[in-house]
């Protein structure tokens, strides 16, 4: 059997046990329409001692644990205890394309951004470059600048914001950890030079960053959203920090702890008049002169 169809069978499992609890029968009779969908010869009969296996598969592999109930006799996944956001993410996106497929492939119901981020062909190769320690050799050129740069780097890591992607590597030019965003990034060579591995938790370093900017100091920020923003706001927060302090009838008072670098600043004024810095001062009287100068603009 094709190594593809585990992969599938695994998926169909997961995104099974994800909206809710079910029996073997029910999750087996999932499992084997799905793979009749994709045209997936299913001769073979998916018994409880395949899914057994698949179950072990399923936590090497993503670190996902089944847990089954013997009161109800079902099988559950408990979201909360998936670390990894990359393997959330994939299994959403498996998700979404089923249910494009399966809505007669791009059915006319469904549309999708047509905005996408640039340099990602380069993903593969850079990752490549970090799990072995290869050295980098790039062209960069700045959004801010009419000039390009060659620069040699140490990959470290690769990260996601606000559907950009960024490379967080060593930069020989001035012995610095930087980002680079991959949209900039041109003229890549995957060198055969290799670099000592180093300490550097990407995790640590970027927690409390609104995107890759982390330039000022991390402090507390006090928001104030009208009822309706801040009800989009709970949904989707903000930040992993962010926290509720109050709810009116009009307001939604929260918290976050993060640079306030020129990321969340745009980030804010997006919301207009549906958001109001509280604290910090200097933060309150920063968004009140770009909102001065935004109004100079129509004057």
């Amino acid at each position: 059997m094709s190594k593809l169809i585990y992969f599938k069978r695994y998926l169909y499992v997961i995104d099974r046990l994800r909206s809710r609890p079910c029996s073997f029968n029910d999750l087996q009779e999932h499992v084997m329409r799905k793979l009749k969908n994709d045209d997936i010869d299913t001769a073979f009969e998916y018994a409880i001692r395949t899914f057994e296996r698949d179950k072990k598969d399923i936590s090497t592999l993503f670190g996902i644990d089944i847990h089954y109930n013997r009161k109800d006799k079902t099988y559950a996944i408990d979201e909360e205890e998936i670390e990894d956001q990359s393997v959330t993410r994939m299994i959403d996106a498996f998700s979404i394309h089923h249910a494009l497929q399966e809505g007669n492939k791009l059915s006319p119901s469904v549309f999708l951004e047509k905005r996408k981020s640039l340099g990602t062909e380069n993903i593969y190769g850079i990752i490549h470059a970090i799990q072995n320690n290869y050295i980098l050799q790039l062209t960069y050129k700045k959004h801010w600048e009419d000039f390009s740069t060659q620069r040699e780097l140490k990959p470290i890591a690769i990260k996601e914001s606000q559907q950009r992607w960024y490379l967080v590597a060593w930069d020989k030019k001035d012995d610095r950890i930087k980002t680079f965003g991959l949209d900039r990034i041109s003229n890549l060579k995957i060198t055969n030079s290799k670099f000592k591995p180093f300490n550097y938790n990407v995790e640590k370093e970027f927690q409390h960053a609104f995107g890759v900017e982390t330039y000022e100091a991390a402090e507390k920020v006090v928001l104030e959203f009208s009822k309706q923003q801040g009800n989009y706001i709970k949904t989707f927060p903000l930040h992993e920090s962010q926290r509720i302090v109050e709810e009116t009838e009009n307001t939604v008072i929260l918290e976050i702890f993060i640079h306030t670098t020129n990321d969340i600043k745009m980030e804010l004024l997006k919301y207009g008049s549906n958001v109001k810095v509280i604290s910090p001062i200097s933060l309150q009287n920063e968004i009140k002169n770009r909102i001065s100068e935004m109004s100079n603009l129509y004057i």
